[in-house]
């Protein structure tokens, strides 16, 4: 039961950092595609004007980097602490 502990300790961050990555993925593909799609239809009610979404992206990837460079850090902490317990019991 041990080991299964660390393991999941070692895999969350790294779900967590890739999750973020498709997180700014998805923002940067799909809702400048969805943005510019209401711009060319005219439809002014869902359309969110450029400065705020350059904002918004930029938001997003510094979060991004953040939440990667925390998974990594945890993921390589984790890593260490679990080969430290497996060369202390056996």
């Amino acid at each position: 039961m041990v080991e299964s502990k660390y393991i999941r300790r070692i895999i969350a961050p790294l779900v967590l950092s890739l999750f973020a990555i498709g997180w700014y993925q998805f923002s940067e593909i799909y809702l400048t595609h969805a943005d510019n799609l209401a711009l060319s239809n005219a439809n002014f009610a869902v359309y969110v004007q450029t400065q705020q979404f350059d904002g918004y992206l930029t938001a997003t990837r510094y979060i991004c980097y953040a939440v990667v460079y925390l998974g990594l850090i945890l993921f390589w902490y984790n890593l260490v602490k679990f080969v430290e317990v497996k060369e202390k019991h056996g």
